[in-house]
């Protein structure tokens, strides 16, 4: 199975801006595994945000929400870009699917905990975070599965990470109009549930494709 087969299908890689930028990057002396690892740091920093937003006054109700997801979109940028550095650009190298995919799971773990533990004031919102983290890292880890016994790499959802990063972010958006309403960020929990439950119904999906594949059903 080559790389290519192995890569989540997106179009925006074929845009004119992302094949500039990454050929941009490529130029310099930046490797796809350290545009890997800058996108933990842009979640650690999406996620302080988040976590600031409960005790957020005046201005930083919208500052913190439109910071946290700027850095998201960092984060979904460096996803984006190291690949297509590594693969495009010639950079690839033997581990580069441990810096593909690792931080990936820590970055969506970290975001998700953040967001359990902002909404403290919701039953169970704690443990509602953590059991997206893990239905998240699951999505790959069947993902993998699959590809490792050659039923190809699944990307099915209802709730692939793409997905998961736009729920969050516009729910982060709209947050902001909430808190001029409410105090509580029925919004963001909301979303944190619709990913749980999203994540789990993925998992289910991906692991019921692979089995009729396997199967030849």
């Amino acid at each position: 199975m080559s790389n290519e087969d192995l890569r989540r299908p997106l179009k925006v890689r074929g845009a004119t801006w992302s094949k500039n930028i990454a050929s941009y990057l490529s130029k310099k002396d930046i490797t796809p595994n350290q545009i890997s690892i800058a996108s933990i740091v842009f979640s650690i920093i999406a996620s302080i945000f988040i976590l600031l937003i409960p005790s957020a006054i005046s201005y930083q109700e919208i500052l913190f929400p439109i910071l946290a997801t700027i850095f998201i979109q960092m984060r979904l940028l460096c996803n984006l870009f190291d690949g297509m550095v590594a693969l495009e650009g010639g950079k690839s190298t033997k581990s580069g699917e441990l810096y593909n995919d690792i931080p990936d799971r820590v970055s969506d773990s970290i975001l998700f905990i953040a967001l359990g533990y902002s909404l403290t004031t919701f039953t169970f919102s704690i443990e509602l975070g953590y059991l997206a983290a893990l239905f998240a890292m699951m999505t790959a880890y069947i993902r993998v599965l699959g590809s490792s016994m050659n039923a190809g790499a699944c990307f099915k959802g209802p709730m692939a990470k793409q997905h998961r990063m736009a729920i969050l972010t516009f729910s982060l958006i709209f947050s902001i109009f909430e808190s001029m309403i409410f105090e509580q960020n029925y919004i963001l929990f909301i979303a944190l549930l619709i990913i749980t439950i999203g994540s789990f119904l993925t998992v289910v999906n991906r692991t019921f494709f692979i089995y009729k594949t396997l199967e030849g059903k």
